[in-house]
């Protein structure tokens, strides 16, 4: 088998259960939409795909000639675009301009469906959050929006000309630069401005910047990406892009999708990870089929609906949420999750690899078992002796249904019942989590999802602020991944004086306290620090975890022949 020179060619094939979150950059925030957004996004500045985590952690060039310093007083950054780089229109090939980068940052604002990293931007760049209020007041009707979102100046985004532009800060922000390289960052052509982000017409309509163009979405079913006829090699140095095509068939059983790969019938797993049962013996054999890395996930995690009226607001009773975090058996958890080889016990929310990490584990029980006695105790003090009823929402494939099942009955033990509510992974997200009315509804009181960082290494911002700060927040809007709708003045004073530090000891320094106010909150009940781990077949070559954590699709390449007879479903 030919392991030497990367070859061009061929069809990656995918399959799995589910479907992406979304296509539109703006609003995609689910791992395996980051695998293959990267192959038709580009961003001003990103990372370099490898296996070194740490290399990864390095912000290079993309759509930008340079990755800027900030001039004068470190809140000013300008970027000069790349030649040759352009959008696959429907209307044909052109150059990507300036204008159209400003306009994708300006439309995670949109009122009718805000990006779930706005906070990140609105933390940052001078005049967004007015821009934001400004969009809020415009109305409901899209047209106006439109108008309202393409003519209304932001301070901090100057366009000089078609290929240069200033971006300035609030105030120096040391991670700044990765904030741009977050694909909610991806530039949106004048076209995007009639479509409501995320919504069914505009699924349909996502334009490419990148190697690889959407050649067809069936949601549910399949994905497909062929290459862009307005991509060059020489206009970006980052992907690679090997294969000729990517194809993901959706709506498998995890047993068959296993199957598949393992016979090379398929190349990769898409949302799935290989069946537990399973893992003991790749792991007996070496099967370098399983790749294994530490990620920082916090994953899976238990959020707590700050809103629940159950109960008469048990969830708002700080004995309740902390009866939680002794109910839990999150050995049990790491079990259905493969075990110490693949999880670490979490009792805390910021990761070892996070630089701002130091152990912290105010509510560890003996072995991660938990301790339903303590758990009763409080339930008790809260005035719940007879124990209360929970709705608890979760993804309904892959591992999750399992997980739900063991997180059940250790709250059981407790006196909780759970109530369980299974979801795709498109209505956890749009139909629970982040729709505030679905938890003023009480639609559910304790959901299980998981957190991928958004970047290595400083990350202490990408778990914080995203999870948990509420500066931003109003009434329903400014939520964005503060999920549980948690807020408390000290936590965003906080956060905020973190994110405002230059040096970046006394940032973690604060985002440790900070932390340690959520926990004794019990905000949320961290579960696991889960490790990545993803199946392909034999012939996928150079497959690279970091910073994509389920491979980066534009530098892997197939070994052996590139293509296959129809799919064999």
């Amino acid at each position: 088998m030919n392991t030497g020179a990367p070859r061009y060619g061929g069809t990656l094939t995918m399959v799995g259960a589910g479907d992406v979150d979304f296509l539109d950059p703006a609003l995609a925030y689910h791992t395996v939409t980051r695998g293959i957004i990267r192959a038709y996004t580009r961003q001003l500045v990103t990372y370099r795909s490898s296996r070194d985590r740490a290399a990864t952690a390095v912000i290079v060039p993309d759509l930008a000639t340079t990755a800027p310093v900030p001039e004068q007083d470190g809140r000013r950054y300008r970027f000069t675009l790349k030649e040759n780089v352009c959008w696959d229109a429907p209307t044909g090939i052109r150059t990507l301009t300036a204008q159209d980068v400003v306009r994708g940052i300006k439309r995670l604002a949109h009122p009718l469906a805000p990006s779930p990293g706005l906070p990140y931007f609105m933390s940052t760049i001078d005049g967004l959050a007015e821009f934001r209020d400004r969009l809020a007041a415009a109305g409901k009707d899209p047209a106006i929006i439109a108008d309202a979102l393409e003519t209304t100046p932001v301070a901090g985004l100057r366009v000089h000309d078609e290929r240069s532009l200033t971006l300035t800060s609030i105030r120096p922000v040391p991670d700044l630069l990765n904030i741009l390289a977050l694909p909610f960052a991806t530039p949106a052509p004048a076209e995007y401005l009639r479509g409501v982000p995320g919504s069914p017409g505009q699924e349909q309509r996502i334009i490419s910047c990148g190697p690889y163009r959407i050649a067809g979405y069936t949601p549910g079913e399949t994905i497909a990406l062929t290459r862009s006829a307005a991509w060059t090699p020489a206009s970006d140095d980052i992907r690679a892009a090997y294969v000729d095509e990517i194809l993901v068939h959706e709506g498998l059983g995890e047993d068959k999708c296993y199957a598949m790969v393992m016979a090379g019938e398929a190349d990769m797993l898409w949302d799935i990870q290989p069946p537990t049962e399973r893992l003991d013996e790749l792991f007996a054999t070496g099967d370098t089929r399983l790749e294994v890395y530490p990620a920082g996930l916090l994953s899976p995690y238990l959020v707590i609906n700050m809103w629940s009226g159950t109960a008469g607001h048990a969830l708002a009773k700080p004995e309740v949420r902390r009866a939680l975090q002794y109910a839990v058996d999150k050995a049990e958890v790491s079990r259905v999750w493969g075990g110490p080889r693949l999880n670490d016990i979490a009792d805390q929310i910021l990761p070892p690899l996070c630089t701002a990490h130091r152990p912290f584990a105010p509510y560890a029980t003996p072995g991660g078992r938990g301790d339903p006695g303590r758990a009763r105790q409080l339930l008790n003090q809260a005035g719940y002796p007879h124990g209360l009823t929970l709705k608890l929402v979760f993804r309904n494939r892959d591992i999750h249904p399992e997980t739900a099942a063991v997180v059940r009955d250790a709250l059981a033990r407790a006196g909780i019942t759970a109530d369980l509510v299974p979801a795709s992974i498109g209505e956890l997200f749009g139909s629970y989590l982040a729709a505030p009315q679905a938890a003023r509804d009480n639609r559910w009181d304790i959901a299980l999802t998981g957190w991928e960082p958004d970047w290595h290494g400083h990350n202490g911002r990408v778990y914080l602020q995203a999870l948990f700060d509420s500066s931003a927040a109003s009434g329903d809007d400014g939520w964005g991944t503060n999920f549980g709708h948690y807020r408390s003045a000290q936590t965003d004073r906080l956060i905020t004086e973190a994110l405002s530090s230059a040096d970046q000891n006394l940032a973690d320094e604060l985002f440790r306290r900070a932390e340690a106010e959520i926990l004794r909150d019990s905000a949320v009940v961290p579960i696991l620090f889960a490790h990545q781990y993803w199946l392909h077949a034999s012939r996928v070559r150079s497959w690279l975890p970091y910073p994509v954590l389920n491979g980066d699709l534009t530098n892997l390449w197939l070994d052996g022949p590139t293509d296959r007879e129809e799919f064999p479903l």
